[in-house]
């Protein structure tokens, strides 16, 4: 084989099928964890995605202590998020709004790390960024990824929501000196690892449908704003975060409110709730149907910022720290 054909023409017969090769060749996917977020490796996705994580939970933590306000708010206490910030602060101080950030501060780490990561790792795997096998995108892949990273969060979510949930319905005594770090101590002695886990159920029903509204949608718009290498701005990344938290927050709200009911210390007086559908039945008893929407104004401003932050400044660290 090969007689008579010209030593340059059988070089050039070999680049070609060496190219064809190449371009056939699935997107560097043998190693699916370097290969996820466009081949960052690991301790670079681990480490953008905690500190995204925790700039964006700290950046709207009062918003988040509203919300839980309002949603245990069965007598009517707040008229809204404004009256909610005013009453506050006028009865604890400015610092009461940032009462169990030491907790969600612990968890959102992990918890982020575990959500962003575990999407880039699911979207590898289901090759929805290769675009010779999705040219336009994947919704139906893109929305399982996050779904599936939602799914894996939940081991560190439902112990560091319980655990601020109660910090932040944490009623100080009259003069006490507020040691959030000793109250969190003393939290997780009183619950215990099993204790830890109330409402495990009621997050999976929370987290998982979220995540597959939010990453899907956030992935139909990123598409619209990357540039011609596939890079989107820290702008375009908060655009599109923000875009699909509205929608994945507001409509996710009632599976929130039911979430928050089975995990905070219920006022004198009122029994605990138990079980997700008992929840659920009592509060449009006893509420109607609007209880199940407590708070979402506060959820929705709370959910954008916050994923739009987490992602910007994660997006924001790969364009800056990792060159391929």
């Amino acid at each position: 084989r090969g007689r008579g054909v010209p030593p340059r023409a059988r070089e050039s017969m070999a680049r070609t099928m060496n190219e064809l090769t190449a371009t056939q060749r699935p997107m560097a996917y043998e190693n699916p964890i370097k290969a996820a977020a466009g081949g960052l490796p690991l301790w670079k996705n681990v480490t953008f995605s905690a500190a995204g994580g925790v700039c964006g939970a700290v950046a709207v933590y009062p918003l988040d202590m509203a919300k839980t306000q309002l949603q245990m708010d069965r007598a009517g206490r707040y008229t809204g998020l404004l009256d909610t910030f005013t009453k506050i602060s006028k009865a604890e101080g400015m610092g009461a709004l940032y009462r169990g950030l030491p907790a969600n501060v612990i968890g959102i780490m992990p918890e982020k790390t575990i959500k962003l990561a575990g999407n880039d790792f699911f979207r590898n795997y289901f090759q929805v960024d290769n675009p010779k096998v999705y040219p336009g995108g994947n919704m139906l892949r893109e929305g399982a990824s996050g779904g599936l990273a939602g799914a894996c969060q939940i081991v560190i979510t439902t112990p560091m929501e319980i655990c601020k949930i109660r910090m932040q319905m944490y009623v100080p005594k009259p003069g006490e000196v507020v040691n959030q770090v000793a109250i969190l101590q003393n939290l997780c002695k009183e619950l215990g690892l099993r204790g830890m886990y109330t409402g495990t159920a009621a997050t999976f029903m929370r987290d998982v449908p979220f995540s597959i509204v939010y990453f899907s949608l956030y992935g139909v718009v990123k598409r619209q704003l990357v540039d011609d290498k596939g890079k989107i701005s820290a702008f375009g990344a908060l655009a599109a975060s923000t875009a699909a938290g509205i929608v994945g927050a507001s409509g996710s709200t009632p599976l929130d409110v039911i979430k928050t009911r089975m995990q905070a210390t219920p006022p004198p007086g009122v029994a605990p709730y138990k079980g997700w559908v008992a929840t659920l039945q009592r509060i449009v008893a006893e509420e109607g149907a609007a209880g199940l929407f407590k708070g979402v104004g506060p959820r929705t401003i709370i959910i954008a910022p916050l994923f739009g932050i987490a992602l910007m400044v994660k997006e924001t660290l790969v364009n800056t720290f990792h060159h391929e």
